[in-house]
């Protein structure tokens, strides 16, 4: 082999690990997203479970126009999943603050009314 085909050779060693280290990197990028979007998800059916037993009458288990006892265990709600972990961060008769801590590296945070939910806040 010559030195031009040997040359040539490790061009392309070298372009080809540039692109599998890319492809790892947006892989991982891609996937804390994929991430996040599905912790949403789920805190959106925590949301949506927390406003059913606000509305709820305290007779029936619920809270009775209050979040200020709502626990996960309320809505029978695991306080975490194989992507993250989910706690109440506040608790006030007209609003309840709920975190989920990922288990790739991110937080989100959202604040639940009696009739709509606030915007999530991710930190990575």
């Amino acid at each position: 082999m010559g030195q031009q085909q040997l040359l040539i050779i490790l061009l392309t060693v070298i372009i080809v690990g540039v692109a599998i280290a890319l492809a790892i990197t947006y892989f991982k990028s891609h996937q804390q997203e994929v991430e996040i979007d599905e912790v949403i998800n789920e805190m959106n059916h925590i949301a949506a479970r927390a406003q059913e037993w606000y509305r709820k009458p305290t007779e029936f288990g619920g809270g009775s126009g209050s979040f200020a006892e709502f626990t996960l265990q309320s809505i029978s709600q695991p306080d975490s999943t194989d992507l993250a972990k989910f706690k109440i961060i506040s608790r006030y008769p007209a609003s309840l603050g709920i975190q989920a801590v990922g288990k790739s590296n991110f937080t989100v945070d959202v604040v639940v009314y009696p009739d709509s939910i606030g915007s999530y806040q991710v930190t990575k």
